[in-house]
């Protein structure tokens, strides 16, 4: 009887060590989702945009095996479009570009002469250069001022990089600036390098909403209660001197403030007036904010090199005319856009993600509809297969080998044959 019941308790525990498994699967496949959601969900995956004209931020890919000579030209580098970057460059070299701005696809045009574009087939192709497509060396499947890969093959530490939301580039976060804590780079929403502020120079006016100086106001913080304290703890040998030289500048100041209130008395018509004819004009003026200039005047204790913001910073640029032509001239009138951010646009793909059936829910249904046994047979089949796909990749590392997508067919069709023949059991005389 004791032996039924732990026997009993062992498969019990069995059980429910298994649906913790099979949950866990389930939630990294839905981690998995969240983060395609972000950086593709807002992309079109069956039609190219070209048709559409630039897109204001879509997911594109520079493919290396139509424009070979790109690697070492940067005017023959091409991007294309999600949609393109399945139907017409399926099996090619591919570098995942994340987001790039105002861009069009290049698929159908002469950059891709040697290559037609599937899904424009009613375009006579090629068609004509975009010309106000932008390249930089992502394009080539390089980043950072130190112009390396991404992931580096030669490096075996893990790479933290951030996206400047001006050039775009991406930067090692151990190259962008020594005096910067990466407690600030993982908590930014936006970045700017030291190249982009130093070309678009109004922007250090704004420098007093960036996340370094709020840094740097925490940490004098810090050293003045620092100082408090020591002064609190009579290590200042003046400090009774200070006391007294405070309290003669409040009676001076008293003092200053009686004899001119006196004056203040007899001006206060006077004052009245002019306070009401500011607020007149402040009134007149309400509706033409554009007249009025709100940027910052340039801080002081700016210092050359990347900068770090909040989310939503971009809403206290100003809009005056004077500085509506800045960002003109200096072509930068995107930066205006809420839509323009990164941030924005991984929440229209994660609402559109929302709005679709994902396999996380799918598999919680399908979990909850089979009793505890078949959860078993379930989750050991697939740590069977997670076992089997990692012994089969093995073989590819130890050979150097690229693994194709007919190398991965050919695993999961090996499965299915083990699968059926495991399947028809021993024969019936046998049993």
């Amino acid at each position: 009887m004791e032996d039924q019941i732990s026997k009993n308790s062992a498969e019990k525990k069995d059980l429910e060590e298994s649906s913790v498994t099979m949950l866990d699967v389930l939630e990294e496949e839905k981690e998995l989702e969240e983060e395609y959601a972000a950086v593709l969900g807002a992309s079109d995956e069956k039609f190219c945009t070209y048709n559409k004209g630039a897109i204001k931020r879509q997911a594109l890919y520079s493919c290396l095996t139509c424009c070979p000579e790109s690697r070492n030209d940067l005017n023959k580098c091409a991007g294309v479009c999600l949609a393109c970057s399945y139907q017409c460059h399926e099996n090619h070299e591919l570098i995942e570009l994340y987001t790039k701005r105002n861009f069009r696809c290049d698929c159908p045009t002469e950059r891709m002469a040697g290559n037609r574009c599937r899904l424009n087939d009613s375009l006579k192709q090629p068609v004509a250069l975009n010309k106000n497509n932008l390249y930089n060396q992502n394009f080539q499947g390089l980043y950072c001022n130190c112009h390396r890969p991404y992931p580096d093959p030669e490096t075996t530490e893990d790479e933290f990089m951030l996206q400047c939301v001006i050039c775009e580039d991406w930067f090692h976060s151990h190259h962008l600036s020594s005096n910067v804590t990466k407690k600030l780079m993982e908590e930014c929403s936006e970045m700017i390098c030291g190249t982009c502020m130093d070309k678009h120079a109004f922007l250090q006016n704004y420098n007093g909403l960036s996340m370094n100086l709020m840094e740097q106001t925490v940490e004098n913080s810090e050293i003045n209660v620092s100082i408090s304290d020591d002064l609190r703890a009579g290590k200042d040998n003046d400090y009774d001197k200070l006391r007294n030289d405070l309290d003669k500048s409040i009676s001076d100041i008293m003092n200053i403030g009686e004899a001119a209130s006196s004056q203040t008395n007899t001006d206060e018509p006077k004052v009245k007036r002019q306070k009401l004819e500011e607020n007149t004009e402040e009134q007149s003026t309400s509706t033409k904010q554009t007249d009025i200039c709100r940027r910052p005047t340039l801080k002081s204790n700016y210092e050359s090199g990347p900068t770090f913001w909040a989310a939503d910073w971009r809403n206290n640029l100003c809009r005056c005319m004077n500085c509506m032509d800045v960002y003109k001239s200096e072509k930068m009138e995107y930066f205006l856009d809420n839509d323009d951010t990164a941030k924005s646009y991984e929440e229209r793909g994660m609402k559109r993600a929302a709005s679709e059936s994902s396999a996380y829910e799918q598999g919680i249904q399908a979990l909850a509809s089979i009793n505890r046994v078949q959860q078993i047979d379930a989750i050991t089949e697939y740590n069977h297969m997670k076992d089997r796909l990692k012994e089969y990749l093995h073989t590819f590392v130890v050979s150097k080998k690229v693994v194709t997508e007919e190398d991965i067919n050919r695993f999961f069709n090996e499965m299915r044959t083990e699968r059926n023949v495991a399947s028809v059991g021993q024969p019936y005389f046998c049993r």
